[in-house]
């Protein structure tokens, strides 16, 4: 991201909350997430782990300027007769992108299908790892540039590409993430009972669910709940399914050390309650005679290395197949882009896995002045990667127009 460490750590140690909350926000626009659900890059590159010492917890340093200094309300305002920018998209890597462009001096105008601005960090994460609050005051933070966020704007349904750039904008960023499930080929994945992460994300988070202590879910959920994945969207179903007083237990096929979630968060969910199965692939869903979750069979996975040739392989364990007693299943194994993007942007090149396809220099799609960034170019990733990916592609935009 290039956030000034060095710089809003001496700030913080002279006391001066505030100036450490602005070379904070030079090159990073979510501090208050990133201070919550960063996987913190910056610390393992930190110089303290060359002598074997703990790095200094600069993502916790981060979460408490955010929380604690204000940012002045007073800025300078440059516009560029003519130099209006289109984003698509309100989730991290749109929003980092709209903040550098606005520096720079555009007019820029973001477009986001769903009600609020926010993206994967609204409708995707549990309230007990992003605070709508938190968030809130990160996004207020974009009035002070004259950033336009307008919602309920749907991709083919009020909205085409060639629509938006005949009002005047020279130059589109497609920045829509990749908010849609990657469906696995189990059978019974048809059954009552069963949800695929995003889905069910979505459904806490707007049902306000988030507020257990309030509020008891609409949706139907089992007594005992199987979660199957390793990765942050996995557990975050996990420990959500957890709050609801369920019995919760999240499989993946291969080790816990190789889950693509940070160790301290596989710790909390183990606090929390949730069973952790390493070394195990399911194989069918079961369902009763309503057609309702009733088990889910699976089978014990395991290394070897069959040939002697020191490549070990996951393989099946022989006659290790056991049948789980759950009444619900969670599918979360991966995400991928929307392919309405796809369907009504005509002369869009689409890459094999679904994401679109960009110049590796600059950003640019296959159609002229449009630009892509974030989860709908990589398909998946932390949010920080996706907030560089913005600010990456408003350089190259900022290079186009110049």
């Amino acid at each position: 991201m290039g956030v000034d460490v060095p710089a809003f750590i001496r700030l913080l140690r002279e006391g001066d909350v505030n100036a450490a909350l602005e070379v904070i926000i030079q090159s990073n626009c979510l501090p208050s997430v990133c201070g919550r659900i960063c996987s913190a890059p910056c610390e393992i590159a930190c110089v303290l782990t060359d002598e074997g010492a703990d790095p200094i917890g600069i993502r916790h340093l981060e979460r408490y300027a955010a929380d604690f200094g204000k940012v002045q309300k007073s800025r300078e305002k440059i516009v560029r007769a003519g130099k209006k920018v289109a984003i698509i998209g309100a989730g991290p890597s749109g929003l980092s992108a709209a903040m550098q462009l606005a520096r720079k001096g555009y007019q820029v105008t973001i477009f986001e299908a769903l009600d609020k601005p926010g993206g994967v960090m609204r409708y995707g994460v549990p309230e007990f790892r992003i605070s709508k609050k938190s968030l809130d005051k990160d996004i207020n933070l974009f009035k002070h540039f004259g950033i336009e966020i307008k919602t309920t704007h749907f991709m083919g349904q009020n909205m085409r590409l060639k629509d938006i750039l005949s009002q005047g904008f020279s130059a589109l960023l497609l920045a829509s993430g990749a908010g849609m499930p990657k469906f696995m080929e189990l059978p019974g994945a048809n059954l009552g009972g069963v949800y695929y992460g995003e889905e069910f994300l979505m459904r806490v988070n707007l049902t306000k669910a988030n507020f257990f202590a309030k509020y008891i879910p609409t949706f139907r959920i089992g007594k005992k709940v199987a979660v199957i994945g390793s990765g942050n969207t996995a557990l975050d179903c996990a420990r959500a399914a957890v709050r609801f007083g369920r019995t919760v237990t999240l499989l993946f096929r291969r080790t816990e050390e190789e889950m693509r979630v940070q160790k301290v968060e596989r710790e909390y969910g183990k606090e929390e309650g949730i069973c952790f199965e390493p070394l195990v692939r399911p194989i069918e869903i079961l369902g009763d005679q309503n057609y309702f979750v009733r088990g889910l069979k699976c089978v014990r996975m395991d290394y070897a290395d069959p040939e002697q040739t020191d490549h070990w392989k996951l393989m099946e364990v022989p006659e290790s197949e056991f049948i789980m007693d759950v009444d619900t299943v969670i599918i979360a194994i991966g995400h991928r882009p929307n392919t309405l993007v796809r369907k009504f942007s005509t002369g869009l090149n689409i890459n094999d896995d679904e994401t679109i396809y960009v110049d590796e220099q600059t950003g640019m799609t296959s159609i002229e002045g449009i630009f892509a960034a974030g989860n709908v170019v990589t398909n998946a990733g932390p949010v920080v990667e996706a907030l560089a990916s913005g600010k990456k592609a408003a350089e190259s935009i900022d290079q186009y127009l110049r």
